[in-house]
């Protein structure tokens, strides 16, 4: 007789954090409609965190200052608190650090624990995240939403699903049925784009999108089509990883099917590394604060060098001036390469603002790489790409791709 195992893996989630931790440290504040912007006299200031009660009269993130107290006057505008913000961060870290031997830390209230094998210490899954939002809610003064499920994406699900309070258990086995009547909306990787082919489509519920075929699911949704077909299922294999972001990093190499000179052919690689973790990175709504390329030369040398922006990068256009002029300054021989590498790494999440996150909106580069990202996902990341990684005359290099933790490895992808 086979038994099922407990599901594991628990999401809190503390909405709204900036506002969240400005609350916890005056509780005057609660029940008040207010929220966190920069200095109220730019003229392009925006909104980057809004109370719950900002959030209930119409308010979001990302919306200017100006028009949010029009829409609200009298509104109450806070600085943001970088280091109480990061206190509170650390503290919810080791709070659920005393109960879980692995913690993810994705920032601004979230985390993601796996409690695989602690059982009989502390008892259920689902007692255990209890106790510790308990713990949080006595201590910290923050209250998370709190979720368990077998893997990340129910969790993730399951939290949004009752936001902005409360608590939601997902039995191992049941994904399938708890997803179904969620809306889609819910679903990780479901934005704008996808959100309009599901409205011509008539796909409001995620069930809807688990029942098609691979035949209208391709249609729809190009090649991502069936992986987005297995997270309406509910499958996800993507482990829970100990640490930060910013112990995180997104790599890509390429190893050249002969040892390479060609300066067209090896531009061509390192541009294909670019765009490939550029794709990566903003897929998962980050910014990436420094860029590394390693070279492999064919005598078994090997130099790197690295660079840092002013402000995160995210856009194609940034990475690849990045890349370029760090890949200058570490291939300095006049030796052939056997392989190439690139990393992102000091991740960070990526402010959501107007024009895809370019905090003052340059509009036209945004919207083009808007485009570009939207044709990459549906129909693979080589479907569009600049004319120098195109090399036709043969097969001059493979490239692989890896999400890495603190810990090794946890996901491969990436043009073959």
């Amino acid at each position: 007789m086979s038994v099922v195992a407990a599901s594991s893996v628990v999401h809190l989630n503390v909405v709204d954090f900036q506002a969240a931790v400005a609350v916890a440290a005056d509780r005057g504040l609660a029940g008040r409609p207010f929220v966190i912007a920069g200095a109220a006299s730019a003229a392009r200031a925006i909104v980057l965190g809004l109370s719950r009660g900002a959030r209930e009269a119409g308010l979001a993130v990302g919306m200017s200052l100006a028009a949010a107290e029009r829409h609200v006057p009298g509104l109450l505008v806070m600085p943001p608190d970088p280091v109480s913000c990061a206190r509170a961060e650390s503290a919810m870290v080791r709070i659920a650090g005393r109960w879980a031997p692995l913690v993810q830390d994705d920032s601004g209230g979230h985390l993601f624990l796996d409690l695989a094998g602690t059982g009989r210490i502390f008892g259920a899954a689902i007692d255990c995240a209890v106790r510790i939002r308990n713990e949080m809610v006595d201590s910290l003064g923050l209250e998370p939403t709190v979720s368990v499920a077998a893997n990340m994406l129910v969790a993730k699900v399951a939290a949004r699903s009752i936001r902005p309070a409360g608590v939601a258990y997902v039995r191992r086995g049941d994904e399938a049925a708890f997803m179904s009547p969620q809306d889609a909306a819910l679903l990780p990787g479901v934005g704008p784009a996808i959100s309009r082919v599901l409205s011509v489509a008539g796909i409001q519920e995620i069930g809807q999108l688990a029942s098609l075929s691979d035949f209208e699911a391709v249609a729809l949704f190009g090649k991502r089509a069936l992986a987005l077909r297995d997270a309406a299922l509910g499958i996800d294999p993507t482990p829970v990883a100990r640490g930060g972001l910013g112990e995180r990093a997104i790599r890509r190499r390429v190893d050249f099917g002969s040892d390479e000179i060609d300066a067209r052919a090896i531009r061509a690689a390192l541009v294909a590394a670019a765009e490939d973790a550029g794709l990566e990175l903003r897929r998962s709504l980050l910014a990436a604060g420094r860029l590394l390329v390693v070279v492999q030369y064919a005598d078994g040398c090997r130099a790197e060098a690295s660079e840092r922006p002013r402000s995160p990068w995210v856009l194609d256009a940034e990475l690849l001036a990045a890349a370029d002029r760090t890949f200058a300054r570490a291939a300095t021989r006049r030796v052939r390469l056997r392989a190439l590498a690139l990393e992102l790494s000091a991740l960070s999440p990526a402010r959501r603002e107007p024009d895809l996150f370019v905090p003052e909106g340059p509009g036209k580069l945004a919207r083009l790489q808007a485009a570009v990202d939207r044709s990459r996902t549906r129909f693979g990341p080589a479907a569009v790409t600049r004319a120098c990684a195109i090399v036709p005359s043969r097969e001059v290099f493979r490239s692989t791709g890896v999400v890495s933790h603190a810990g090794g490895a946890s996901r491969t992808g990436g043009p073959g």
